[in-house]
């Protein structure tokens, strides 16, 4: 079923694909394409996803997910312009729907490489914790890079969403992956740690690491990074390569919670089992 899902999937988003190829595509609101790739490329990348369901590889399908995220990695900016409309970043409904649908397609590939891999082997709890502490350290790394170009100095609007998106900030890089690893964490419900957890380490880690690959093309073609924003190159140097650390340290963290948690509850259904 999973696998004539994502034939279905690839074959009506690679029809899009070529749609806009082909000179349709409406005038975006975000800088650039819908997605972080030229559209023939997206195109190409559809027609691959079909033959790799054909015989399938869990890594290669994970490898093609991991792919269809970053390319629809300005989903981050959609989630934070429709929830904080008051910093004042673009909203660009057509533009979320198109990357909408690449990460339907990573969704559908994760899931049908998960019905062909064998069980994942549960991480020892020390990766967790580490994680953890990469995620608040890049927090920390980045905030301190906002110091030395002064806190005044952002490209948001200054007003009541500004001050809300700034409590997220600190709360998802401190709060968050301290929960995750503590025992406190076990108190929540586990999906109210797991989703924003997976959704915003992963979307963090592929949007800024995107962004760091255009950062160093940039600086090789000889050309300024983000030359618009008004700040110093290597402010950027500094916070991309922070948020990429406190993505990835977000989303392992993340991960071995879902370990722990799972290993909590089967422990219990055993229990259940043997009393009964």
């Amino acid at each position: 079923m999973t696998r004539r899902a994502v034939m279905m999937w690839a074959a009506a988003y690679g029809a899009l694909r070529v749609w806009y190829a082909t000179g349709h595509a409406p005038d975006w609101k975000l800088p650039g394409d819908d997605l972080l790739i030229p559209n023939w490329v997206s195109v190409v990348a559809c027609l691959l996803t079909a033959v790799a369901v054909l015989r399938i590889r869990p890594r290669v399908l994970w490898v093609l997910a991991a792919g269809w995220l970053a390319a629809a990695a300005f989903i981050l900016l959609d989630v934070v312009a429709g929830i904080l409309p008051g910093l004042g970043i673009p909203f660009d409904a057509l533009g979320m729907l198109s990357r909408l649908g690449a990460i339907v397609g990573a969704v559908l590939l994760g899931l049908l490489a998960r019905e062909h891999q064998a069980p994942a082997v549960p991480w020892p709890a020390w990766v967790a914790t580490a994680g953890a502490c990469l995620a608040t350290a890049g927090c920390l790394i980045r905030l301190g890079a906002q110091a030395v170009v002064g806190f005044d100095q952002t490209p948001y609007a200054g007003s009541l969403a500004l001050i809300i998106f700034e409590g997220g900030f600190l709360l998802v890089g401190t709060l968050l992956p301290f929960l995750l690893v503590h025992r406190l964490g076990r108190f929540f419900p586990r999906w109210m740690l797991l989703l924003p957890g997976y959704l915003l380490g992963a979307g963090m880690t592929a949007y800024f690491s995107v962004g760091l690959i255009q950062m160093i093309v940039a600086a090789i073609q000889g050309e300024p990074v983000y030359g618009d924003v008004g700040l110093p190159d290597s402010f950027f140097w500094v916070s991309v390569p922070a948020y990429v650390i406190w993505g990835a340290g977000l989303t392992a963290a993340t991960r071995g919670y879902q370990f722990a948690t799972r290993k909590t509850n089967d422990s219990q259904c055993d229990l259940r089992v043997t009393h009964s």
